[in-house]
C-alpha cells in the first residue's frame, strides 16, 4: 500500500501538464506600432516620400506621427492619417506567397480635436481595398475610443504593398488615427 501513494502523485502530476499554447503568427510588417523613428514632441508632420518612420513610406500628402499627445492603442505613438494639414497615407512592402490569404489587423480611432467627427480611411493591398469609418463624437485624448479592425486579401505576387490612407474630404488636420498594424498569414 505504501508504494501506491507516490505512483498516484506521479499520475496526478502527469495530468497537470497542459497542451502547449498555440504559436502566435509573426507580424510580416516592421514597426507596426510606429514606436521606432525620429524623436517626436507631441506630433511631427511627414510629407509624401518620407521614410523617417522605420519600415514605412509616407504616401499621398502628409501624416502626423503622434507621441503621447493622446492615448495610443499600443505603446506611445500612433499615426494621424490626415497630417497637419494633408490627405496622407503610409505604405509598407513585405514578402508574400502568391495565392495565399493574409489578414490585416489594426487599431482605429479618430483625432478628437477636429471639427469633423466622422472619420474615414481605406486599406489597400494586391489590387484590393476596404473602407473603414469611425465616429469621434464624445472621444477625448485620454480615451480616443480605439477599436480593432481586420481585413483579408489574397496575395498576387511574391511581394505586396499595404497602404493605409485617409478618405477625408474636409481638411481640418484631424483625421482617422491608426496604431498596432499587423499582417499575418490567414488560416
Amino acid at each position: 500500500m505504501k508504494h501506491l501513494v507516490p505512483l498516484i502523485v506521479l499520475c496526478v502530476a502527469c495530468f497537470a501538464v497542459g497542451a502547449p499554447a498555440p504559436r502566435k503568427k509573426p507580424n510580416l510588417l516592421v514597426n507596426g506600432s510606429f514606436e521606432e523613428g525620429p524623436p517626436v514632441a507631441n506630433y511631427a508632420a511627414f510629407s509624401a516620400g518620407a521614410t523617417d518612420i522605420k519600415g514605412w513610406v509616407v504616401t499621398r500628402a502628409q501624416v502626423d506621427v503622434v507621441d503621447s499627445y493622446w492615448q495610443a492603442a499600443q505603446g506611445k505613438r500612433s499615426i494621424d492619417l490626415h497630417g497637419s494639414p494633408g490627405f496622407g497615407g503610409i505604405q509598407q512592402t513585405f514578402k508574400t506567397k502568391p495565392g495565399k490569404r493574409y489578414i490585416v489587423t489594426f487599431s482605429l480611432a479618430g483625432n478628437p480635436d477636429g471639427s469633423v467627427p466622422k472619420k474615414s480611411m481605406a486599406v489597400a493591398a494586391a489590387g484590393q481595398k476596404a473602407e473603414f469609418n469611425f465616429d469621434a463624437t464624445g472621444k477625448t485624448r485620454q480615451d480616443p475610443g480605439w477599436v480593432r479592425k481586420s481585413w483579408r486579401f489574397n496575395a498576387v505576387g511574391k511581394e505586396t504593398t499595404l497602404e493605409l490612407y485617409t478618405l477625408m474630404q474636409v481638411d481640418d488636420a484631424c483625421g482617422p488615427i491608426i496604431d498596432d498594424v499587423a499582417v499575418t498569414e490567414d488560416d
